[in-house]
């Protein structure tokens, strides 16, 4: 499959799978038969801070990094980096609403920066048509300078709606049994995830995603504004 997809495939903008055991596998597959078939350019959607080695998938997303920086030294392959913090589409305002609270799997005084997922596909539209300029470049996406915990998410939603949604807690393994998260590699990763977030949270400086959109990156309220109908 991947080999028929490089093959038919002038550029490609790769967002690796998410929580599976064989993601840095798989990566550095689509980048050797990337180059093996001629692709002109490979964009590679990692993540902020790929060297935390508490969080399983930035680990693997660190390893393809690393594999794609040789093999574009070793070949020339134009490519570029981009490394999302944590997607604002997280944050599912109709679920909200429809539920009236925001379930989170981590320390309710977690703090997180957060990036509008169309920020990021609007700097990845722009390396995609420029590869000289931003050939070889690797860019943090961070959209927020503010860290928000779950509450602060609520409480912004509720000041925008009217309504009194609440943050709450879900035990981890209850999160994972009732989303049907039976793979073992996949609720290790969580555990992960909820374990760094709970004692670190995961933060960023927003200036380099400033400079590449030529504007402010969209904020939270701005998001949830978009998203609401």
């Amino acid at each position: 499959m991947i080999d028929e997809i490089t093959k038919a495939s002038d550029k490609i903008a790769y967002i690796p799978p998410l929580f599976s055991a064989e993601e840095g596998l798989i990566g550095k597959t689509m980048i050797d038969l990337s180059i093996k078939n001629g692709v002109s350019q490979f964009i590679f959607i990692s993540v902020t801070h790929p060297i935390l080695t508490t969080l399983l998938q930035h680990v693997e997303k660190r390893d393809t990094e690393e594999h794609l920086i040789y093999a574009g030294m070793a070949t020339q392959l134009p490519y570029t980096i981009l490394q999302p913090m944590h997607y604002m589409h997280n944050f599912d305002p109709k679920r909200v609403h429809d539920t009236g609270k925001y379930e989170n799997f981590y320390a309710s005084d977690g703090k997180l920066c957060y990036v509008d997922p169309l920020d990021v596909g609007e700097v990845a539209a722009k390396v995609a048509k420029d590869p000289d300029t931003y050939n070889k470049a690797t860019f943090e996406l961070v959209g927020t300078k503010k860290t928000y915990t779950p509450q602060d998410l609520v409480d912004t939603y509720n000041k925008l709606t009217g309504e009194h949604a609440v943050a709450t807690h879900i035990d981890l393994e209850k999160f994972l049994d009732e989303n049907n998260f039976t793979d073992l590699y996949m609720r290790q990763a969580f555990k992960h995830l909820s374990d760094t977030y709970s004692k670190w949270g995961l933060d960023g400086n927003p200036f380099v995603l400033k400079t590449l959109l030529g504007r402010e990156p969209t904020t939270f309220e701005e998001y949830l504004k978009r998203e609401i109908k």
